[in-house]
């Protein structure tokens, strides 16, 4: 009678610490998405799908108003007028910001034969050093931890000191030199074929409000790299018949 009471004794303790187990990593689970989701409280939910689904990535909940190619031109960031491919603009709404200059992101995507990282570094770092203020610029590098398996290794180029800011006045737009920063993110994946260029410009009025040095590494996390989807197989018709008399088989011999 001990000893089936003490196999029943282990019993419990066996199923009981596998309960506890499970309890733990669920518990360990939830932790982890309830710290991701006020981590990234500050970026909307659900990503914005670019260059045909092949990069994603979720924006800051403060960007308003959005140009994006193939409804409207998108606004070229004073810095590099000559990088042809930025698919995306958003920045915060001039209304909510009065006379301030508009804190923005400008998202561009490479694929295929134009996605070499270097030549992508190469090309925005000479336009870079035509700014007298930034002829010493050079890039570094950052690790970041990403969300959804896209890039961790990033290169960024930090501009700080006076540039040029549109700064809305009555709902009119001008240029003018002041401080601020212009951060370039730039990541590549082989595999996949797509770089992605995130440029963000901050004028130092808006700097406590953005927050740029959380938020730029908040949004590269959240960054996704798709491939090109496979062209779909060509159905194969099936043969015909072959004609009686020609190759097909012979009638049976009547008997």
């Amino acid at each position: 009678m001990r000893r089936c009471v003490q196999i029943a004794a282990i019993g419990l303790l066996a199923a009981s610490g596998c309960l506890s187990g499970s309890y733990n990593e669920d518990f360990r689970a939830s932790l982890e998405r309830y710290r991701e989701a006020g981590e990234f409280q500050r970026l909307h939910q659900e990503p914005k799908s670019l260059a045909g689904d092949r990069l994603l990535l979720r924006v800051p909940k403060l960007f308003a108003s959005e140009d994006a190619a193939g409804e409207k031109k998108v606004s070229k960031p004073p810095i590099l007028k000559e990088f042809p491919v930025f698919v995306i603009s958003v920045s915060e709404s001039p209304k909510d910001v009065g006379a301030a200059s508009p804190a923005a992101l400008s998202v561009g995507v490479l694929t295929d034969n134009e996605s070499g990282l270097e030549e992508i570094k190469k090309t925005v770092l000479n336009q870079v050093h035509k700014e007298a203020a930034f002829a010493q610029a050079g890039w570094t590098a950052v690790d970041v931890q990403p969300t959804a398996g896209g890039p961790s290794a990033w290169s960024v180029l930090k501009l700080v000191g006076p540039q040029p800011f549109d700064r809305v006045n009555n709902g009119v737009a001008e240029s003018n030199n002041t401080e601020g920063e212009t951060q370039i993110w730039v990541a590549s994946d082989p595999g996949t074929k797509v770089s992605a260029v995130l440029l963000w410009r901050v004028a130092q009025e808006r700097a406590a409000t953005v927050q740029l040095e959380e938020l730029a590494g908040l949004v590269a996390r959240t960054v996704e790299f798709k491939a090109a989807a496979e062209p779909a197989a060509a159905a194969v018709a099936p043969a015909a018949a072959a004609p009686a008399g020609a190759g097909g088989p012979a009638p049976a011999a009547a008997k």
